[in-house]
């Protein structure tokens, strides 16, 4: 690993280290979504998402 720096018109990441770094977690955060037995339809995860964001509305409408 090292902090060459890397063209910001190739690369996100400023330098190699970040761009190392963030491999390295990426490839965590993959491996443990596949250990995961939990599964979820798009129409679960979006129904979930519209009541938090209702709860959320409500929430501030009563702070006003």
């Amino acid at each position: 690993m090292s902090n060459v720096v890397l063209d910001y018109r190739v690369s996100e990441f400023d330098t190699q280290q970040q761009a190392d770094d963030y491999d390295v977690w990426f490839r965590q955060k993959v491996e443990e979504g596949l250990k995961c037995k939990t599964f979820h339809t798009h129409d679960e995860v979006m129904e979930r998402l519209r009541q938090r964001r209702e709860n959320t509305y409500t929430q501030i409408e009563r702070l006003l």
